[in-house]
């Protein structure tokens, strides 16, 4: 089967008086795609058997089911597709599937995308260690803290160097310090 593509849903202003009951009693929301396809009516159509995935102008995909109801197509598109990658896993998020118009494929990121994920996982990173460092290094501070917790500290402050130094421009080729353990 071809894939059936309904494109940009959003929400529907022309509404009938039962619509508008429903939208203002009730907080019912109306949707229809490009072509004025309305969404509940569009939902009794789908096969029980096919995968519908939201997706965005990019074919990014944001979210899958194989029951549509489940789904709110706001903003995005939609497409009835029967043939899934066997990796595709329909609880996945994080935009790694894209949907090409025609079918589902593995998305390859950019080298400017690579190396944006690259720097938020290194503000994570810092952000992690420089928790784990503050009430150690208040410990050392204050002359209370234990050989451990200096330890710790050490392995902590070193670790957010390292971090720190990570060239996040070298795309697949980075790699990531270890995350220190905790000393007993």
């Amino acid at each position: 089967m071809k894939a059936k593509i309904y494109e940009q849903f959003s929400l529907r202003e022309n509404l009938n008086e039962a619509e508008t009951l429903l939208a203002t009693s009730h907080g019912v929301m109306f949707l229809s795609d490009k072509k004025g396809n309305d969404w509940y009516e569009l939902q009794k159509g789908f096969s029980a058997n096919t995968l519908k995935i939201v997706f965005d102008e990019n074919g990014v995909i944001n979210s899958a089911s194989y029951d549509a109801s489940t789904l709110w197509p706001q903003s995005f598109s939609l497409a009835e597709v029967d043939v899934i990658p066997e990796s595709f896993d329909i609880r996945s998020r994080g935009d790694k599937w894209v949907f090409n118009g025609k079918k589902i494929i593995e998305r390859v990121y950019s080298a400017a995308e690579i190396t944006e994920q690259a720097e938020a996982m290194k503000g994570s990173l810092l952000a992690t260690a420089s928790q784990k460092i503050s009430p150690l290094q208040d410990a050392k501070e204050l002359g209370i803290a234990t050989d451990a917790e200096l330890a710790q500290l050490k392995q902590w402050m070193l670790y957010r160097v390292l971090v720190s130094r990570v060239d996040t421009a070298q795309g697949k080729e980075m790699t990531w310090p270890e995350v220190p353990t905790d000393v007993a």
